[in-house]
């Protein structure tokens, strides 16, 4: 069986909850960004993104990103960052295209093309190559689930985000409305298991880089608000879980004591990655 625990050394065990883990990471960015304000260019955003008086979903990307922090923090250590990425691209894979489709982005609608379906389908697919030779006890069918359930969030977080930016025309604008959303949400969250006696804090790790993670998805959430106004949620998605699926495969690899990618997992994430490539050819066309 996996491991049920977090892996030793990492945020999640030390603070003893992905929701804290999630809250910290958040709660680094929001700060991080908050210096912004500084920048007349970024104050100038949230005053269009005010004036706008956008629905209120449209600020769900936050929370949905909030969800993904957390839901890794869970999943991750359990399945091992490179299967927990190709698992996750089940639930992008369909879930973009149904994004694009019903034109949630800043792109509007795009249409369902055979190239679109069949790197979707690829990607798919990626996920049933990699359980080849897993015995079911090994495959954590719950977790397979949640983690599917994750990528399915993704790409309507990355839509709603784009939106937001193409509102107030400032990534560092709609990103700090994004950091601020998601964390009150974790904070919310983790008021509620103090409150019923489910919090568990077992003191800060020492290690500057533990602490990193926040800061690197600054970077992921800022590519993916401007990638996604021109190249569309499901290109975006692929694309960046094409990345993600290389770095997992060299973090199980090398990472002392993690979970070790097998032939089968290194044979999906290849399909994973011509997934991405593949959503790139054909024309592109619109509702």
């Amino acid at each position: 069986m996996y491991r049920t625990n977090f892996r030793r050394g990492t945020l999640g065990d030390h603070v003893g909850s992905p929701v804290t883990a999630a809250l910290v990471s958040n709660g680094l960015a929001t700060v991080v960004l908050t210096a912004t304000l500084a920048l007349s260019s970024v104050r100038a955003g949230l005053w269009r993104v005010k004036a706008a008086r956008l629905p209120w979903w449209l600020y769900l990307g936050g929370v949905l990103g909030a969800l993904s922090v957390a839901g890794t923090a869970l999943a991750a250590p359990v399945l091992g960052v490179a299967l927990f990425t190709v698992v996750q691209v089940c639930g992008t894979s369909v879930g973009s295209l149904v994004t694009d489709r019903v034109g949630l982005g800043p792109m509007g609608q795009v249409r369902v093309t055979a190239v679109r379906l069949v790197s979707a389908l690829l990607a798919v697919a990626a996920v049933g190559v990699a359980q080849v030779g897993r015995p079911i006890g090994h495959i954590a069918v719950g977790m397979l689930g949640f983690v599917v359930v994750l990528g399915v969030c993704r790409p309507v977080q990355v839509a709603l985000n784009g939106r937001i930016t193409a509102v107030a025309s400032n990534v560092g604008s709609a990103s700090l409305v994004n950091a601020i959303v998601g964390t009150t949400a974790l904070l919310g969250v983790l008021v509620g298991f103090h409150l019923t006696g489910h919090l568990r804090f077992a003191g800060w790790p020492g290690g500057w880089w533990l602490y990193a993670g926040g800061l690197l998805a600054l970077v992921v959430t800022g590519a993916n608000m401007i990638t996604v106004q021109s190249i569309g949620v499901l290109r975006t998605a692929l694309c960046a879980l094409a990345g993600q699926i290389t770095g997992g495969l060299a973090i199980d690899s090398l990472v002392p004591n993690g979970a070790r990618p097998t032939l089968w997992v290194f044979c999906g994430a290849s399909l994973t990655m011509v997934a991405a490539l593949a959503a790139g050819f054909g024309r592109r066309r619109h509702t």
